[in-house]
């Protein structure tokens, strides 16, 4: 997915919209309790490995990528605070035209890029490859994290 920063502005205004659908409808129909909890980051992640042989089944399949993208970036949010942004300057930047998350106060990579989270999961085959992401940068910024 890449957009223009017309397009990112409208994706930001839909991401309450989406993830009602997501967090309710998607999660009843795939068993899921998608809570923006740690744990529900677990449940999400062996649910992708389970329904994805591989990544690039996943980026096929866009919309449930922007769904998860989503879903993965609020749930740090909530967590570690950050506001979606896209570069759409520098075209050096491996987030260059991306939908990341940022913040002053992260440490250590400045992007969380939940796009990658959901697609690098399913190689990894972890259970707790995003969470862990998101504990380490918890645990980093001195927030008490899940173990």
């Amino acid at each position: 997915m890449s957009y223009t920063q017309n397009d990112f502005q409208d994706w930001i205004f839909c991401i309450d919209e989406k993830m009602e659908y997501f967090t309710e409808d998607f999660a009843r129909k795939n068993n899921l309790v998608l809570d923006y909890s740690v744990q529900s980051l677990d449940d999400l992640e062996r649910w992708i490995f389970s329904n994805f042989e591989n990544n690039e089944l996943l980026i096929e399949n866009s919309k449930l990528l922007d769904l998860l993208t989503i879903y993965i970036g609020e749930t740090f949010r909530r967590h570690i605070g950050g506001k979606w942004v896209m570069d759409t300057k520098n075209k050096e930047n491996a987030f260059y035209m991306r939908p990341v998350l940022w913040s002053k106060d992260f440490r250590g990579v400045v992007y969380k890029n939940p796009m990658a989270y959901a697609t690098a999961c399913i190689s990894r085959r972890k259970g707790d490859y995003i969470s862990g992401i998101l504990n380490n940068n918890m645990e980093d910024m001195g927030i008490e994290f899940e173990r």
